[in-house]
């Protein structure tokens, strides 16, 4: 009988009674082992290279150094996975942005202390440790040259009306990748489900405005979409187009494996508004929010596409796309965006 490998978990935490209920918390998971903790970012780095860990979780505020240039020097000695474990305030998770694009897998919020909330914080933290480090992962923050599809798409004959970007872990860069790719200008309105821990989404949008060609706002309720607009759905809320290309913004129902906003929904929704005219796009992320909707834009002759392995930070919802034929092509996300920008280039000639 083989032995399951635990996954070796460095934890970075400043606060020794954080860095307690931190490592206490990750151990109680069968999978997980915490292999050390640091409380200053020259300790994380030392025992980075001496510990060899699967995974790291890393606090933004350290005394002697940010978390940021914590992630910038782990990254440099070898590849790891890293998690943003923090309790910055709204106002300065610019920070926690700064932190993915350079190179973490992910950010979650440091949960206050009920027993309920750290029950759900720990179920919740280290099933992503988990399967990050089990992943078969690889820098978000290189931006390797584009190429080609998997295969040829045709032309665009109906137009391209509508474009829908589900993303979960891993995302937030890799909406970056895509969204430069697609430009300024981009001639159809584009809406963005990322799954992320709510107090993050409107520094998601604000951070975007910063690094990517199209102005980008949190969607509301009742707004009519506008070619070249970048529509990201508010936290515990789903987002789906109504007639007209009037959105739809209500209490996410949680009816899809808990997640929230669903990426299901609002691909369905422009399955059955746009159908040939809409796109949908699926990038890294874990378990399988998307799979079903792109299938449903791909049957209505909509274009679908989804990130590739070696650039996913989690190929699950890709990958989870891909086992059912719910994918046209997958590619890293600049590409994907590039070759999107063509389509609607060739619909609009075709218009006219």
């Amino acid at each position: 009988m083989t032995k399951t490998r635990w996954a070796r978990v460095l934890v970075v935490e400043d606060s020794p009674t954080t860095a307690r209920i931190l490592a206490n918390g990750i151990a109680r998971d069968p999978r997980l082992a915490v292999a050390g903790i640091a409380q200053t970012a020259s300790d994380a780095v030392l025992l980075a290279e001496q510990l060899a860990p699967d995974v790291v979780t890393v606090d933004l505020l350290l005394p002697d150094q940010t978390g940021l240039d914590v992630i910038l020097r782990i990254l440099r000695l070898r590849y790891v996975p890293i998690v943003v474990v923090t309790a910055l305030p709204q106002n300065s998770s610019s920070l926690a942005f700064r932190a993915l694009l350079a190179g973490a897998a992910d950010i979650v919020l440091k949960p206050a202390g009920t027993a309920a909330q750290l029950d759900a914080f720990f179920h919740d933290l280290n099933e992503r440790l988990a399967l990050l480090a089990s992943a078969a992962a690889v820098p978000t923050h290189t931006h390797p040259p584009p190429r080609m599809l998997r295969r040829r798409l045709p032309e665009a004959r109906a137009g391209l009306a509508c474009l829908a970007v589900g993303a979960s872990t891993g995302g937030p860069p890799a909406l970056v990748d895509l969204l430069s790719g697609l430009g300024a200008g981009f001639p159809a309105p584009v809406l963005v489900v990322q799954h992320i821990a709510a107090p993050f989404v409107e520094g998601l949008v604000r951070w975007l405005n910063q690094e990517t060609p199209l102005p980008v706002s949190l969607a509301r309720h009742g707004q009519r979409l506008e070619p070249g607009r970048v529509y990201v759905a508010p936290a515990a809320s789903d987002m789906t187009v109504g007639a007209g290309g009037i959105l739809v913004v209500t209490p996410a129902q949680l009816r899809r494996a808990h997640i929230a906003p669903s990426a299901d929904a609002l691909f369905e929704s422009v399955a059955a508004v746009y159908g040939p005219s809409g796109a949908a796009v699926l990038l890294s992320g874990m378990g399988k929010d998307g799979a079903v909707g792109l299938l449903k834009v791909r049957k209505r002759g909509g274009k679908t596409f989804a990130q590739d392995r070696k650039t996913s930070t989690v190929f699950g919802m890709p990958d989870a796309a891909g086992r059912i034929g719910a994918v046209d092509a997958f590619a890293e996300p600049r590409s994907i965006g590039l070759h999107l920008r063509k389509l609607a280039a060739g619909s609009e000639r075709v218009a006219r």
